[in-house]
């Protein structure tokens, strides 16, 4: 008769002991707020799904986390509705920190389109080919780096993309180079070159 008793415990025992390693199996994942950052998952104040195993071992002993109450989502509602408005927040200011960048662009080019069109002609020498009477053609030419040079160390203007009259300047004489200033319209500087 003990021993009857004894084999109906521990069949309980062990019914009981099954259902709670079912239940355990087919949750795959639980909700939990982080209270610390935690590698991976997150910072503090974030949802996040984690396997029961890990909260149950790792985060929660630690208090690098809190379950959740399931009658607590209106909680988690309010948190996510904080959250995007915290985003729509952060992208108006991203938005108006870019707006505000691109006017600061504007003036810095409007300023050195003022400054380019007051400059006098750039004067280049060059060796002239004498094999030809009257030959105007030159030693070399004059490029668009030879310009960019030019303003960075006379006149003290710093500028990226300059396209001279055609590739290169060959001849002596009058041309132009068309500095380009992106979202304002191009400046055309007169270039000389002059027999040397």
């Amino acid at each position: 008769m003990f021993s009857a008793g004894r084999s109906s415990l521990s069949g309980a025992a062990s019914r009981s002991a099954v259902h709670i390693v079912k239940r355990w199996k087919t949750q795959k994942s639980i909700e939990v707020t982080l209270r610390a950052n935690v590698a991976g998952l997150g910072k503090p104040g974030d949802i996040v799904n984690v396997a029961p195993g890990r909260m149950r071992n790792q985060l929660y002993p630690i208090g690098l986390a809190r379950y959740i109450d399931k009658n607590a989502q209106s909680h988690k509602a309010a948190i996510m509705a904080e959250q995007t408005a915290l985003e729509h927040v952060r992208e108006a200011e991203m938005a108006h920190q870019k707006t505000h960048k691109r006017e600061q662009r504007l003036v810095q080019l409007q300023e050195l389109r003022n400054r380019l069109q007051g400059l006098p002609p750039l004067v280049f020498t060059r060796a002239v080919n004498e094999v030809l009477p009257g030959s105007k053609t030159i030693f070399g030419s004059v490029q668009a780096e030879d310009v960019i040079k030019e303003l960075k160390e006379k006149h003290n203007i710093a500028v990226d993309k300059v396209t001279v009259n055609g590739t290169k300047i060959k001849t002596i004489g009058e041309s132009w180079a068309r500095v380009d200033l992106g979202d304002l319209p191009s400046v055309e500087l007169k270039v000389v070159v002059e027999r040397r």
